[in-house]
């Protein structure tokens, strides 16, 4: 009997592969890749259902992998690994551009913000517990490491769909093209809400920033010049001071939400209004104002630069080309005035480079301070602590006039963990009495930050407090007091579309002192009233040159600046480096060489 055998590789009990398989393989690849470049990040107003929608830049992916990929033709790894990488970076990049906006009320700079990555790692090691932050770096390292595999394994299923040479294989590819194709024409008349934005114009306009840097740089050259020339012919010897010791008290996210928002008012007004009525008591007396800081929610030595250059600081190529310029900064005119110029920085903890361009005769970083008592949140040490070191170390002991810049930083987010006032000065000594004293705690940390209104609101109560205090204590009648919010706090706080004011007080027994400032519209008391919109805080700035000063200075009895050396006598005496720039007076013409 003859019989017909049939030859077959697959054995008996295996059933033939699905010809579905491969489209069912390569549909869910799409769809996630779609999924993870439409997902926002759980933050702010995202609703949630943001990765069902159609992603732009996923079907851009597609399409151009349907023009490209060749049947039975398989890309290098080094393609696998560059597209993998455009991914995550894409993504990265597109959680970034929303996040930021909605700390700093500002939009994200890829070549500027990048730079801040270390301070922002910095800055979660001084607010978290270690294990806490190493355990966020692991998670991060971990999702990004997840999402690049993941990535990967997609993009090679999406290739191998379209790559390969069954019929199936050639109807995914006519598929694939046709609905990419179709789907880009129809998503610009789409239903609102059904197609995600795609993330590629914003990152053509960052790389168009960078290209465009040389511009931007020369636009803030004009702006130092500017500035510059108005030095040259304004008033600068401070002699209506009349040899007044000045203290400038900077402090951490003190914004105009403090008196404008209930949520705050109601708790910051009383205490406020209660501190200006002690203070009249004792005979000073006060007014205020509201200036607009060059940034918001954080970025704090950007308003330290604007405070010292009388020129608006708001990025940090301005910043760089400041610091690189040879404009006088405030303490510079306080040092030719035969003052003694101090400045404290309990947050810091590196030698200062900066300070060659600030010239203070003095720096007084945190490890100058000597503190033996706990941390409290950001702050390093308590604002008490600072306040009362600083009076005795340079206030009470100092032999010729004091201009002391002061940088409080209690008040620093995440504002979940505060220092305790200590109501007898007497105690605080090295700061060892703190850890006795139970710190003021909140429960959420920088995610709940929305939920923080009641913390903040005790931070500035807590400020002023310990200002008041300081002033009854350490500041006779003729001292001026200045103090000023450096920014306001972030926008999750206190939501959008809040003006970037600050509140500024000027406080002294000096009639004289109050009424000038006054005459530059500042108002009574301790609570501003000046209605929008604000001057810039540059303005404090000529307000202390300008508004003090009895005349032109002749600018041939300027010292030049590697003449000046600071008093050698505790902290980090400075001289000045032999390579400092020539006065502003004398060196107009060579600006921006």
């Amino acid at each position: 009997m003859n019989c017909i055998c049939f030859r077959t590789d697959r054995p008996l009990h295996e059933a033939p592969p699905s010809p579905w398989l491969p489209a069912l393989r390569f549909a869910a690849a799409f769809l996630f890749l779609n999924a993870l470049l439409c997902l926002e990040i759980p933050f702010g107003k995202t609703d949630g259902g943001s990765q069902w929608r159609i992603s732009l830049d996923g079907l851009c992916l597609l399409a151009a992998m349907c023009l490209l990929v060749r049947p039975g033709r398989r890309f290098r790894p080094a393609v696998y690994a560059a597209v993998t990488a455009g991914v995550i970076l894409l993504k990265l990049f597109q959680w970034t551009d929303r996040l930021v906006p909605a700390v700093f009320n500002r939009a994200f700079s890829l070549f500027l913000d990048s730079q801040r990555l270390p301070d922002l790692i910095f800055l979660f090691w001084l607010t978290r517990p270690l294990e806490t932050l190493l355990a966020g770096m692991l998670g991060a390292g971990t999702i990004i490491a997840g999402l690049s595999w993941s990535c990967w394994v997609t993009l090679k299923i999406l290739h191998d769909g379209l790559a390969g040479r069954p019929p199936a294989h050639r109807n995914i590819r006519l598929a694939a093209t046709v609905w990419s194709g179709v789907v880009l024409a129809a998503a610009a008349g789409a239903p609102a809400g059904w197609v995600g934005g795609s993330v590629v114009p914003r990152v053509a306009e960052e790389v168009g920033f960078i290209l465009n840097l040389g511009e931007i740089r020369d636009r803030h050259q004009a702006l130092l010049g500017q500035a510059m020339q108005r030095a040259l012919h304004a008033s600068n010897d401070l002699r209506e001071l009349d040899r007044t010791s000045v203290v400038l008290i900077v402090v951490e996210s003190y914004g105009m939400s403090a008196f404008s928002d209930p949520r705050h008012a109601a708790t910051v007004l009383p205490a406020v209004r209660a501190a200006e009525a002690e203070l009249r008591s004792i005979g000073f007396d006060m007014c205020s104002a509201y200036l607009s800081a060059p940034t918001f929610g954080g970025g704090s030595w950007l308003s330290h630069a604007t405070l010292a250059s009388g020129v608006r600081i708001d990025s940090q190529i301005a910043h760089d080309l400041l610091l690189a310029s040879r404009l006088v900064p405030l303490a510079e005119y306080f040092n030719r005035a035969g003052y003694r110029t101090v400045r404290a920085m309990p947050a810091t903890f590196w030698p200062w480079s900066e300070g060659a361009y600030y010239r203070y005769g003095q720096v007084f970083i945190a490890p100058d301070f000597g503190y033996r008592g706990p941390t409290f949140g950001f702050a390093p040490m308590p604002d008490q602590f600072v306040l009362d070191w600083v009076a005795r170390r340079t206030i009470q002991a100092a032999p010729a006039p004091l201009f002391a810049e002061v940088i409080l930083t209690g008040s620093h987010a995440a504002f979940d963990i505060q220092a305790p006032y200590l109501d007898d000065w007497d105690r605080i000594g090295d700061g060892s009495v703190f850890h006795t004293l139970l710190p003021v705690r909140f429960p959420f940390g920088w995610a709940q930050l929305s939920e923080a209104s009641p913390a903040y609101s005790h931070a500035v109560v807590h400020v002023m407090t310990v200002l008041k205090n300081f002033m009854r204590r350490f500041i006779d009648g003729s001292g001026l007091v200045i103090v000023v919010g450096d920014h306001q706090p972030c926008v999750e706080l206190i939501g959008e579309d809040q003006p970037w004011s600050v509140p500024v007080h000027v406080i002294s027994a000096e009639p004289d002192f109050i009424r000038e400032f006054m005459r530059r519209g500042f108002t009574s008391g301790l609570v501003p009233a000046q209605p929008p919109p604000h001057p810039g805080l540059e303005t404090l700035f000529w307000d202390l040159i300008e508004g003090f000063s009895s005349g032109r200075a002749d600018a041939g009895s300027w010292p030049e600046l590697g003449e000046h050396r600071a008093p050698a006598s505790g902290g980090r005496a400075r001289s000045r480096p032999a390579h400092a720039p020539p006065s502003a007076f004398r060196q107009t013409a060579e600006f921006g060489r």
